[in-house]
């Protein structure tokens, strides 16, 4: 049976929504909210309470809905039943915070590719259930200096339209009989019909394609066209996802409010914390937005370069051991974790480790408008430069939705100290808390 949906975005603009599929009943308000976006090309976004990108939440709550489509990629595999299935979807319904290790044996090895950058993280737990035959990488908006990407494709509608995946071992990734994508929704397929036409020139011999999926929103007509077009290349593409429906949007977004701007002023002072813990780094410059050269190392653990299944179970002890260092600042009081663009899955996992009252979410380059008309889902916003690409403009959101003691910023990669310090004033501005900045290299670095 259909349900239907009409939601206030702003005075004058609205979606109506149609939901087709829902097979785990889950509430509209279970997996989305919305809100106004500062985009000519899309004025509206599909705001998740379950990635822990614009929204804090449990760090369990994201870990478990890439379990749950990880459960369903293998139901379908597989045609067996995951009894824990039902469980997790109850968690994430009720923002529960219980954790659920599932594992599953794969039989043919399987590429999953992450979309940059509100994906990363979800396609990272999709393929960390995965105990054999499995390989991840996520794709990046980062420009490496001197280094070919192996694979280059655009998303249309997107902030940041260019998508590029580099690899340690190409390879390995060429042994894959079959590619599993993932993203946090389906809009029209465009997006895929992208990256399989530049993934078939680089995998002639893989015939099997899956598409998962938070939300699907293609329309009758859409599908269609993706099913001509895999009969035209003689491949199969299945999706999966755990809601599905399709929504046309009335009126028009009157943005009106000053919006607050990016912030200049340096913190006085900065705790920073270098990691001490075994990681292992992959070595590669970047050039940043702004054009300056970034020579700090990346972590291996974010699967960006890729990371098999045995990678990642070592992968994971290195994430506690972090974990363990970083408790130790705590107080007891609520605490938040602070992923930065790409850099999801590893802070995420961190928050996942260090105990009750704890809550992620990342940075974005996606700009949100904010107001603080009542029933609106973004009320407060943060503005400042990404701490790892200089030159981009990162957003945080809703900072004041909760009482912190602790804010923990992770960053992956510091090039310029003076730009860290002025996200962390940015944080002073919006909370009380005692903010640290968790460095995951040496710290031997300058403005």
């Amino acid at each position: 049976m259909q349900q239907q949906t009409k939601l206030t975005i702003l005075p004058n603009y609205n979606i109506a929504i149609t939901i087709t599929d829902n097979p785990y009943q889950f509430e509209i308000k279970h997996l989305l909210k919305m809100a106004a976006r500062i985009n000519k090309k899309r004025q509206f976004l599909f705001v998740s309470p379950v990635l822990g990108k614009h929204l804090a939440v449990r760090p369990q709550v994201p870990l478990l809905t890439g379990t749950l489509l990880a459960m369903l990629y293998y139901e379908r595999l597989s045609g067996r039943e995951t009894p824990q299935l039902m469980d997790i979807v109850e968690t994430i319904k009720e923002q529960g915070q219980s954790p659920c290790e599932v594992g599953f044996e794969l039989e043919e090895d399987t590429l999953f590719i992450g979309f940059a950058e509100t994906a990363t993280a979800l396609g990272h737990t999709v393929f960390q259930t995965f105990q054999s035959n499995a390989t991840y990488i996520h794709t990046t908006r980062e420009l490496l200096s001197d280094v070919e990407p192996f694979i280059t494709f655009e998303e249309e509608h997107s902030h940041a339209t260019s998508h590029r995946i580099y690899s340690d071992i190409p390879e390995k990734l060429l042994q894959a009989k079959r590619i599993v994508l993932i993203d946090d929704e389906i809009t029209t397929g465009n997006t895929t019909i992208n990256i399989i036409q530049t993934l078939k020139t680089k995998f002639p011999h893989t015939q099997h394609y899956t598409v998962l999926s938070i939300l699907d929103w293609r329309s009758e007509e859409q599908v269609k066209v993706l099913q001509q077009q895999q009969e035209k290349w003689g491949i199969s593409i299945d999706f999966i996802s755990i809601m599905r429906g399709f929504f046309s949007c009335e009126g028009t977004a009157l943005l009106t409010d000053e919006q607050p701007q990016m912030t200049t002023e340096t913190a006085q002072h900065m705790e920073l914390v270098a990691i001490d813990a075994p990681v292992t780094y992959r070595h590669y410059d970047s050039v940043a937005e702004s054009g300056q050269k970034n020579q700090q190392p990346y972590m291996l653990a974010t699967g960006r370069f890729m990371l098999t299944a045995e990678q990642q179970r070592e992968q994971k002890q290195t994430l506690h051991a972090i974990a363990q260092q970083i408790a130790k600042l705590r107080t007891g009081g609520p605490a938040l974790v602070i992923g930065t663009g790409e850099f999801m899955y590893v802070p995420m996992q961190i928050a996942a480790y260090l105990g009750d009252n704890v809550y992620f979410q990342s940075t974005t380059r996606s700009p949100i408008y904010c107001t603080v008309i009542e029933g609106y889902t973004i009320t407060d916003k943060l503005v400042f430069e990404s701490p790892e690409n200089n030159g981009v403009t990162n957003y945080l959101y809703n900072i004041k939705s909760r009482p912190y003691t602790e804010l923990f910023l992770l960053v992956e990669r510091i090039a310029n100290k003076e730009i860290i310090a002025r996200a962390v004033r940015a944080l002073q501005s919006m909370s009380d808390a005692k903010i640290y900045v968790i460095c995951m290299h040496e710290l031997e670095v300058e403005k």
